[in-house]
């Protein structure tokens, strides 16, 4: 009887210290430091070497035309899901939203260098303050609060949620597309990256509305409403990334980064929705219906086509 009273206790005494190690902390809940269930060999840090391809130097005599355009990347499209998928981090692979959200690192308020800076305008002149930022990645709700005794309304309360990286659901690019005489060859460079969340505004018992909600705006009970996080300089975001690979689904043994997928491969769908004009105004501007609007895209890319292809004319 003494040998099993000793043995119930000291199950207890075990489970009592993995319990105060839960609460601390420190063994339970924690990831491993090792390498995740990927791979059966020593997997090489893809960020130990890789380092974004540097542009060709270019003058600016040797310019003799160049083009401004916007584009939209729709990651609904069939073709865009590798730059939407995984939607949560599954070892090495991450989207590209969050490798963005990574880089910003909105966990850190008060750090301000080694991060990525957000701009209020595609020129990329004035940065968003980071907590601008991280009020723009959240949002805020006045709902009914509810006495629970009564069932009666007392008044409202506040909530908060903030916004995911899966909520990316297209991204906003600018392009200057020019000849240069010196190779002879019709060369692009993205310029701006825009992200673009959408999200559903929840049922709420109130006419109070969230901070979106204006006359013209349809940020409603159950219906989808984008919100524009702000403006990345290119140029700073492709040190990110480059460090970030790709699923592959042709070979997963040859390394592809966000920057060689959309750099160098244009491996993306995309729809022009503003070209440069002297009125400043996108193509949905002049043109409502839709149809209309991705004819006038077309139109816009064969002018492309059309103008390097006369340039080879004799």
């Amino acid at each position: 009887m003494k040998k099993l009273g000793f043995l119930l206790l000291g199950i207890f005494a075990v489970t009592f210290a993995f319990a105060q190690e839960d609460e601390d902390g420190s063994t339970m809940n924690q990831p491993l430091d090792r390498a995740p269930a990927e791979y059966a060999w020593e997997q090489v840090d893809v960020g130990d070497f890789s380092d974004p391809v540097p542009y060709a130097p270019i003058r600016q005599a040797d310019v003799m035309y160049y083009y401004t355009i916007w584009r939209t990347i729709d990651l609904r499209e069939k073709v865009n899901h590798v730059l939407y998928f995984p939607t949560e981090v599954r070892g090495t692979w991450k989207s590209l939203a969050q490798t963005i959200f990574d880089a910003v690192d909105m966990n850190n308020l008060e750090k301000t260098e080694g991060v990525l800076p957000v701009y209020t305008d595609d020129m990329c002149l004035m940065p968003t303050p980071r907590e601008d930022i991280a009020s723009t990645l959240s949002v805020s709700y006045s709902i009914a609060d509810i006495d629970l005794n009564t069932g009666e309304e007392i008044g409202t309360k506040d909530i908060y949620i903030n916004f995911e990286p899966k909520q990316i659901v297209s991204y906003n690019i600018k392009e200057i597309w020019y000849f240069d005489k010196q190779t002879s060859t019709l060369k692009y460079q993205i310029m701006t990256l825009e992200p673009i969340l959408e999200y559903v505004r929840p049922n709420t018992s109130t006419d109070v509305f969230d901070e979106d909600q204006n006359e013209d705006d349809e940020a409603v009970e159950g219906k989808p409403t984008k919100r524009r996080i702000g403006y990345i300089y290119y140029p700073e975001l492709r040190p990110y990334l480059a460090k970030q690979e790709v699923f592959n689904a042709k070979n997963n043994a040859q390394r592809l980064s966000f920057d060689d997928l959309l750099t160098w491969k244009r491996d993306f769908s995309s729809l022009i929705y503003k070209e440069a004009n002297w009125y400043d105004r996108e193509i949905a501007d002049y043109i409502s219906n839709s149809r209309d609007q991705r004819i006038e895209s077309e139109r816009i890319t064969n002018e492309l086509r059309t103008m390097e292809s006369d340039l080879w004319e004799f």
